[in-house]
């Protein structure tokens, strides 16, 4: 006898959703995942492995240290320039590998004294989360200190002809409650002591407020405290240019861990808070809590390193990406991506200690830092690349919800699943199952599926036995191989009973 057509098509594969299986959405319009990695959405709802990375440069810096900031000059020079966790100094992109930058004060050594740049008259400033006294970088690549007297702040930021300090250090006292900023316009040499006049302070000196950086959004600058965020704009005023609003949003421990986990992209500002959520500021200003099908694995981060999380925005795929430590790790070893056309998650196996856009040719690419000396571009045509290794094979892993057919409680007999995939090229996509509680996964007869061209093809798969719920595996752990799931569907079950029958 024929097997019946398959008539209840799940066409939208989700992301991944970290919650109690039975909370995962499980319906024709959107099928959430209890796994998703190491692969991307497409804009018609397939989940596609992602691509893979290729290193900038064949040979690691000197010292092989690890990345702990990136800057493309911009329109100041075609110059990118990288920071060195083992000498404290900077590297220039102009070789291979990339020379160190001689001149200026050397900043903390050590992984996770991480940078923080923006450019104003015609200089990259440069400061770090030791606090250390500010550097610059001018057209011609030359580094040198900061003039004057500057604070010395973990974040600094160009803003209404001023260079803000956040949460700054005079060498001796650290004044976490206020951002300072330079005596005269357009002049980042004129300080005078920061900490009196050309200062906001966000909260009582002597309170807990601690002030973490800043970020342009719209026409203000919004400051960040480990529980709020502050509208600064500027004021026509000469003796206090700058002022701020009440806060614009304000939730205990809502803020995010460091200024280096907040990310502009799509218009509005993402950032992972410190109890365990994903935030989304939208262009109104209005915070709206986004991370509730991930926050088991928020909750799992390591505590001590949640201060060291990297964000960044991948522009092609529209991703906004968190590099962090999960459990043990001492370094960022995994990835959490959000997709902000779907609102979907994903998560990467990418070890990265600094992002970074660069142009090149153009084109707006993201740079990744790793640990090793090496940095990549990320998300690029390559078919290989995981943790820090270009050469790596990606493991895309996707794993479903288990699925009720719309009947739960009720055990069914179905004879197959239909599988629909999207060959990219030639591939071997290892197919698996779970029947109801059972805690591992079982190859299917037809388990290891080899495919080859680009023409959609649906493959079926018998199921040995009948079920209340299905859980349904794709795997490609083979170096230079991606693969793409378009849709999953069943058959009318030939028999239905309750497992009181």
């Amino acid at each position: 006898m024929a097997w019946p057509k398959p008539e209840l098509w799940y066409d939208v594969l989700g992301g991944e959703n970290r919650q109690h299986n039975a909370r995962l959405r499980q319906d024709q319009k959107l099928l959430e995942m209890r796994a998703a990695t190491n692969v991307i959405p497409d804009p018609s709802g397939e989940l596609v492995t992602r691509p893979g990375f290729s290193h900038v440069r064949a040979t690691a810096i000197t010292n092989t240290p690890a990345i702990t900031w990136m800057s493309h000059l911009k329109d100041l020079a075609d110059e990118f320039i990288l920071g060195n966790s083992v000498t404290g100094g900077l590297n220039r992109d102009s070789a291979n590998p990339p020379g160190a930058i001689t001149g200026g004060a050397a900043f903390t050594t050590g992984q996770n004294v991480l940078l923080r740049s923006d450019i104003f008259n015609d200089l990259l400033i440069i400061v770090s989360n030791a606090r250390n006294l500010p550097q610059t970088i001018n057209s011609s690549v030359t580094r040198a200190d900061l003039g004057g007297t500057p604070a010395r702040g973990l974040d600094v930021k160009a803003f209404a002809r001023r260079v803000c300090m956040f949460s700054p250090s005079d060498g001796t006292t650290t004044y976490r409650s206020i951002m300072s900023f330079n005596s005269a316009n357009d002049d980042q040499a004129t300080w005078t002591t920061p900490y009196t006049v050309n200062m906001l302070n966000f909260g009582r000196i002597g309170t807990d407020v601690n002030l973490l950086g800043g970020e342009h959004f719209q026409d203000h600058l919004m400051a960040f405290t480990e529980d709020a965020a502050f509208p600064v704009f500027a004021t026509p005023n000469a003796t206090l240019p700058l002022a701020f609003q009440t806060y614009a949003f304000k939730e205990e421990g809502g803020g995010p861990p460091n200024i280096q986990a907040v990310v502009p992209a799509n218009d509005r500002l993402y950032w992972i808070s410190r109890n365990y959520d994903v935030k989304e500021m939208l262009p109104n200003f209005q915070v709206r809590s986004i991370g509730w099908p991930v926050q088991p694995f928020l909750r799992g981060l390591s505590d001590s390193r949640r201060i060291y999380t990297i964000g960044g925005w991948e522009p092609q795929y529209r991703l906004v990406l968190w590099a962090v430590s999960d459990g043990s790790d001492t370094t960022n070893q995994d990835v959490l991506a959000y997709h902000v056309d779907t609102g979907i998650f994903t998560f990467h196996t990418l070890s990265i200690n600094a992002f970074a856009l660069r142009r090149v040719s153009g084109e707006l690419r993201l740079i990744g830092g790793h640990y090793n000396g090496l940095f990549s571009n990320m998300f690029d045509t390559s078919t290989t690349g995981d943790l820090q290794t270009a050469a790596s094979a990606i493991d895309a892993d996707i794993q479903t919800a288990r699925i009720h057919l719309g009947m739960p409680g009720v055990v069914k007999k179905c004879p197959y699943v239909a599988v629909e995939f999207d060959p990219i090229g030639s591939e071997v996509v290892t197919v698996q199952h779970q029947l109801d509680d059972t805690t591992t996964w079982t190859n299917f007869a037809e388990s290891t599926l080899a495919m080859s061209g680009t023409d959609r093809r649906t493959k079926f798969f018998t199921i040995p036995a009948p079920f209340t719920e299905i859980g349904l595996r794709f795997r490609d752990a083979n170096s230079g191989e991606r693969f793409r799931v378009t849709r999953i569907g069943f058959p009318k079950p030939l028999a239905i009973y309750t497992s009181r029958d």
